[in-house]
């Protein structure tokens, strides 16, 4: 009761007071007026004001709380709160966590507004400490503690740890991780050559992760370089070299490969020596060693080839286990499956070898079709391009080469030289109108490679059935029989059918030679039908000389008789006869 009567005097100076500073209410010991931008100034020099002081249960029990509404809660989460928009907002505290200060939290609902707290500068906890928070379901931070910043072996720790000008500086005393002068992830200047690097000091290889995935190593201890999502992943096997996504993924034992491309070498396990460029090229090998592939997909299918070389798109794409062989262009030796020593050079050279041997295609498309032939030639675009099983076949010159699949030992020089048997050689094609040199051809004759030789040439009896002839060349007729493919054309392609030649029938020597029962080896009988008869005019001496031997003993026989006839005559008439030399 004493407390309530002495209340009654202040209130009544109070009411005074507020009426006379025009509302404004001052409380304190000495008098002073209110300051004017205050509806209440409380002054004291060692006392305080107590706000209503309510548990968490009691402050939810206040009815239509107005916003602005202030309480202390002496519960839970203590401090005051004050009410607004329909709820009630703890009013922020400032951080006294660390060994600085003892005790304190950061609590709040909703967005904290950081500003000057008024905390004295200085240093809270140890620079080697960071602190740990926990938050509630308010979204209330709450101090949990502090915790050293330590590396994994637990007793070297990080001294210094700063953030300055976006660049992160780490200082550890003794240890491997040193980061000295900063490292910046927008670019770094001032760079010393001598003493500034990225990577360790140490036998440690650095690893690169991307969305926490193997992306890359290189390790100093086995030489293995690696960069891609899981290129060379594991990092076995030595001194490899991996770029590219599953580049050497599946690498176990396998030294000293190459592999730059997505998917490139992905299935080698214990091949080496391999060099390989481009997107899956050599994909399937597994244990080849010293190929050289460089392209898109090249040697895709190899399993366990050696020595071999494919450059270009697909070249060399279906080769399964075949060694020693040279692709070089686009689907160069495409199909080639187990044929060795074969060197295609060419858009599609030897593109459908399978099991061929020894042969060598330059040019598009040569030897494109073979497939078992081997020991064959071709140089030029489509040379030999239609030899499938065909051996020592040789061709020179666009188009050049036999139209048959099969045949042996042809030799083809020029454009669109057509051989049309086994065992045959062809210069030019149809157009040509001149064939020569400087000197005389040389056929071998030596006595010492002839055997069954015979004094059986016919001769006037062959000589005189033949019938010499003039004649025009049907130039269209020969391309459509020799070489039925052929498109080309050029402007005296077809010139030569108004030229006169000079010479015999083939088929007529032939009849001529059934006749008098000789075997005359000037003729070229087909032997298929897209061949054609041909004559050897140089073979044509050997009878001629033959008839004209027996055409001079024919002679020397009528002159002996004519003498004998004329001695017979001087005789009957009594004529000297005429002494003789």
């Amino acid at each position: 009761m004493k407390l309530a009567f002495r209340i009654l005097p202040v209130l009544a100076i109070l009411a005074w007071v507020s009426e006379a500073s025009a509302q404004n209410v001052g409380i304190n010991e000495t008098g002073a007026n209110p300051n004017a931008s205050a509806m209440l100034d409380v002054a004291a020099n060692n006392k305080g004001i107590l706000i209503p002081r309510l548990n968490r249960a009691q402050k939810f029990l206040i009815n239509n709380p107005a916003d602005g509404l202030l309480i202390y809660q002496t519960d839970d989460t203590v401090g005051f709160w004050y009410y607004e928009k329909n709820k009630w907002v703890p009013v922020m505290r400032s951080v006294t966590a660390g060994k600085g200060l003892v005790g304190g939290y950061i609590q709040g609902n909703g967005s904290i507004d950081m500003q000057v707290t008024g905390v004295a500068p200085g240093t809270y906890g140890r620079i080697n400490e960071y602190p740990v928070f926990t938050v509630n379901d308010l979204g209330q931070l709450t101090f949990a503690g502090v915790q050293q910043i330590v590396d994994k072996d637990s007793t070297n720790e990080l001294q210094t740890i700063s953030i300055s000008n976006d660049t992160l500086y780490l200082s550890k005393n003794g240890g491997s991780a040193f980061l000295s002068g900063g490292w910046r992830t927008s670019g770094n200047d001032n760079i010393d050559d001598n003493t500034d690097f990225f990577g360790t000091t140490t036998n440690q290889a650095i690893r690169i992760k991307a969305n926490d995935g193997w992306y890359g190593e290189l390790n100093p201890k086995n030489r293995n370089v690696s960069f891609g999502d899981r290129a060379h992943i594991g990092s076995k096997g030595s001194d490899n070299i991996a770029i590219g996504r599953d580049a050497l993924y599946s690498n176990v034992s396998g030294t000293d490969n190459i592999a730059l491309g997505e998917y490139s070498l992905e299935n080698l396990r214990s091949g080496s020596y391999n060099v390989s460029l481009g997107y899956q090229s050599m994909y399937n090998t597994n244990n080849s060693m010293y190929n050289v592939a460089l392209g898109y997909r090249p040697l895709y299918t190899q399993v366990s080839g050696y020595y071999n070389v494919a450059l270009g798109f697909y070249a060399g794409y279906y080769q399964y286990s075949a060694s020693y062989n040279t692709a070089i262009g686009t689907y160069s030796l495409y199909y080639n499956y187990n044929g060795y020593m074969n060197s295609g050079l060419g858009y599609a050279s030897i593109m459908y070898n399978r099991f061929g041997l020894y042969n060598t295609g330059s040019g598009s498309y040569a030897l494109y079709t073979n497939q078992n032939g081997s020991y064959n030639t071709a140089d030029g675009s489509f040379a030999l391009r239609y030899v499938n099983g065909g051996d020592y076949n040789t061709a020179i010159g666009y188009s050049a080469g036999p139209t048959s699949a099969n045949f042996d030992n042809t030799t083809a020089v020029g454009n669109g030289a057509v051989p049309t048997a086994s065992d045959e050689i062809v210069i030019g094609n149809g157009s040509v109108t001149s064939i020569g040199g400087y000197a005389d051809w040389s056929n071998l004759s030596d006595a010492r490679f002839k055997n069954n030789v015979q004094e059986n040439v016919k001769g006037l009896d062959f000589v005189l059935k033949l019938r010499p002839v003039t004649y025009t060349l049907d130039v269209h007729k020969i391309y459509e029989h020799t070489n039925p493919y052929d498109s080309t054309d050029w402007e005296s392609k077809y010139k030569r059918e108004s030229d006169i030649q000079t010479g015999f029938i083939a088929q007529e020597v032939e009849q001529a030679a059934r006749e008098t029962g000789f075997n005359f080896s000037g003729i070229d009988v087909p032997q298929g039908e897209n061949d054609h008869y041909a004559l050897r005019y140089g073979t044509f001496v050997v009878p001629l000389v033959k008839a004209v031997q027996e055409q001079q003993a024919q002679i020397e026989e009528l002159k002996k008789q004519n003498e004998e006839l004329q001695a017979l005559v001087r005789q009957m008439m009594g004529t000297p006869q005429p002494a003789r030399d």
